[in-house]
Formats: C-alpha cells, structure tokens, sequence
C-alpha cells in the first residue's frame, strides 16, 4: 500500500472510532430506541414541569427604591457540553412586571453573560427555582429546559461560594442564592 492509501485507510479508521465513542455506531449491539438522543427529551404534555407551580416570589416587581438586599451570582448552564446563553433582560419588563417604575423581578439579568442580579425589599431566601419560573424554564432535579435526567443522560449541579469552597448540591431548584456564587448547572451523557 503507498502512503496516500495508507492516510486514507487512517483517516477512514479514525472517523469510525470518533463515531462509535459518540454512539452513532452500536458495534456489537442491536441499534434499539433507547440509543443516546442529542435531542432534548420533550414528551411535552406528559412530562411534569417545574412550572407547574409558580414560587410567589417569582411575580414580585420592584423597583431600585427601599432595597434592603442587592447580591450577584453568576449561572452557567451546560447541555451535552455546550453553554446555553441566559438572555439580557430576563425579568425586566415582563407581562407580570411592566408597570412603570416596578418593571423588575426581584432575579433578574442585565447582560447575556449568566450574571444574576438579586434584588430584595425584604431579606427571605431566595432560592434559584425563582429565576427559573421568572424566565419560564424548567428546572428541577428531573432535568432542565426540555432535557430530563434518564438512564443515559444526568444532570448535576456545582457552586463555588464567596470564598472559593466548590461542593456538589442536590438542592437544585431549591438551593439558596448568595453573593458571590458561581453556579455550574451540567446537563449531559452518563459517564
């Protein structure tokens, strides 16, 4: 075999390989319906929804008059390892909070960068499922937007408090917001 044929018959094998670890390939296995999806799972009205019941925090407005609290955290979302973009402006004169002066959620975004803006005219817990039924997404322990935790795919959840301590939680939806965190929500594969 010249060398030419040999590059192809290299490169052909790498394809092959790339394309079995990814699942596309099921050697040795009868191809069944419970391969790897890439697509959100969204059986739409059977799945149950963290939406379903609305925290009452989250249709609170406000404005930037009385406040006893102003703390930022920073949310990173991550589907089959690509970072989804948290919008500009969510929470910001929705249909709930459009009145004039009162047009903010007490979470709220500025910018498109995952930096969370509490702010509070009391001084309760606020926990992250608010952001989420303010922006109207699912987010829960059973998964996140139209993704849900399966045998193939998981969901975990890590925070970096203030003063750089990184954990694990489980609290998901209810896990208190503070200043200062950095929240990783992965959804993805199984290893």
């Amino acid at each position: 075999m010249n060398r030419d044929g040999a590059i192809v018959v290299i490169a052909i094998a790498a394809l092959v390989l790339v394309a079995y670890q990814s699942g596309y390939i099921p050697f040795g296995e009868e191809n069944t319906s419970d391969s790897v999806e890439s697509e959100p799972v969204n059986d739409g009205d059977t799945l149950p929804s963290s939406l379903d019941e609305i925290h009452p925090l989250a249709s609170t407005c406000l404005d930037h008059g009385g406040l006893t609290r102003h703390d930022h955290m920073n949310l990173y979302i991550r589907i089959n390892g690509e970072f989804a973009t948290i919008p500009e402006n969510t929470g910001i004169n929705t249909g709930t909070c459009n009145q004039q002066g009162a047009n903010m959620h007490v979470v709220h975004t500025h910018s498109d960068d995952g930096r969370l803006h509490l702010e509070m005219q009391t001084n309760e817990d606020v926990e992250l499922g608010v952001f989420f039924d303010i922006w109207g997404q699912h987010f829960d322990s059973t998964g996140i937007f139209d993704y849900r935790v399966n045998e193939t795919h998981a969901l975990t959840m890590s925070v970096i408090d203030s003063d750089g301590n990184q954990s694990i939680v489980d609290s998901y939806d209810r896990f208190v917001l503070l200043e200062g965190q950095e929240i990783l929500i992965d959804y993805g594969p199984r290893p």
